[in-house]
């Protein structure tokens, strides 16, 4: 039998769009709860921020090619990757 998981449908709809530009509009789905319009621009707003996330560590493991490293201590490993972690975040924010 199959589990039953609880899902939120947030509709979301640019306000106000570009001009001459109609807005975008989206579906959000989520296992969290959102009983009002303040904890669903909440929900929004965790979502937006997870695709920074997604960039920076893409950032990481292509631009600085975190992955490749072959330190063999943790300490050395922290290290390193903790210097990456800082030269992606500023690569990140470079005019392009």
């Amino acid at each position: 039998m199959h589990e039953k998981v609880h899902v939120s449908a947030i509709s979301v709809k640019e306000q106000p769009p570009p001009e001459g530009v109609a807005p975008v509009e989206w579906v959000l789905l989520t296992n969290l709860t959102a009983t009002d319009a303040f904890e669903a621009e909440e929900k929004v707003n965790w979502y937006r921020l997870r695709w920074k996330i997604e960039e920076f560590f893409k950032t990481l493991k292509s631009g600085c090619c975190v992955e490749q490293c072959r330190l063999n201590t943790a300490t050395k490993l922290t290290k390193m990757i903790t210097l990456k972690s800082i030269i992606a975040f500023k690569l990140m924010y470079i005019p392009k």
